[in-house]
């Protein structure tokens, strides 16, 4: 496996692309393209910890498929100069990570047009906001500061775990449940304010931005989620349903928040220590499986469809 660091921006030291790429057996050559996949760690947009349970470990759980893995280490208040991690400079590290995957993609072993994203809490929430807004209120952002088509700047799909959709959801919980982003001090360096207004709020949530032009989803959350409560991809399910985007959406009983991969943080070789919430990896994987290969889903038939009454 290749392992390498490369950073997207030339002035800067803090937002990077972490690569985990399989490389053909020397007897057994692979026959097709690699699909991709990159993992969003969270960190509250305060950081954004590669090597926390949401980043490498994710990247190379697909790997062990096949998919060549990515990290994205994004702009965040602990590393970025000042003022550069204001909404949206996450959805424009997002972009170029994907542009420079997809200008890499034959050095890579890379099917361009099977690339997805799996982001974690604020991740999930970086992830969401690319899905729900690159081809629509960010388009013109993204194609001139890059010069490219938003066909260029396709994904096959969002994977979002224990996601934050609804920020004026967030404002509320954080109001009446007090945790560590109670006070607001932790918008300032992505809002630019501790409490940002409602217009605000909503037009970096994701739930306020989904339409029919972004990608299929894949949704996961706990319902004892403590700190970013499961309405948020309650919400965000229904409203994919409503407007008719293809979704999947799997709640656990049990998980709180950051369960990554499920594995107990301290003693994560015990698999009695396992968290049912874990199954969301193998569901995740046939999710993008049946998109990358159609032959592999047998779609239902409706039973009713010939009833005669």
């Amino acid at each position: 496996m290749r392992i390498e660091t490369i950073k997207l921006w030339e002035d800067r030291d803090d937002v990077e692309l972490t690569m985990f790429l399989n490389l053909d057996d020397p007897f057994l050559k692979i026959k097709r393209k690699r699909p991709a996949i990159i993992s969003v760690p969270g960190g509250a947009y305060q950081t954004c910890p590669r090597h926390g349970n949401e980043g490498d470990p994710i990247a190379m759980a697909f790997a062990i498929d096949g998919y060549q893995g990515f990290v994205l280490e994004y702009s965040n208040a602990t590393k970025a100069p000042e003022g550069k991690a204001l909404f949206p400079a996450q959805t424009i590290d997002m972009a170029k990570a994907i542009l420079t995957i997809k200008e890499h993609a034959d050095e890579w072993d890379i099917d361009a047009n099977q690339i997805s994203v799996v982001g974690f809490s604020a991740g999930s929430h970086v992830t969401a906001m690319y899905a729900t807004t690159y081809n629509t209120v960010n388009k013109e952002l993204l194609t001139e500061k890059f010069g490219c088509k938003v066909e260029d700047l396709d994904i096959m799909a969002a994977l979002c775990i224990y996601g934050l959709h609804d920020y004026v959801l967030q404002e509320d919980f954080n109001a009446k449940h007090p945790n560590f982003m109670s006070d607001g001090s932790g918008n300032v360096p992505i809002f630019g304010s501790a409490h940002p207004d409602e217009e605000t709020l909503k037009k970096y949530s994701p739930v306020e931005n989904a339409t029919t032009n972004m990608p299929p989803m894949f949704l996961a959350h706990a319902t004892n989620d403590g700190l970013v409560p499961a309405m948020h991809t309650i919400r965000m399910a229904e409203k994919l349903q409503s407007i008719g985007v293809p979704y999947e959406c799997h709640l656990f009983q049990y998980g709180d928040h950051g369960f990554a991969l499920g594995r107990n943080v301290f003693e994560p070789f015990k698999d009695s220590l396992t968290h049912d919430a874990a199954a969301w990896l193998p569901m995740a994987k046939t999710f993008l499986q049946h998109m990358i290969d159609e032959s592999t889903l047998k779609k239902e038939e409706n039973p009713f469809a010939d009833m005669p009454f």
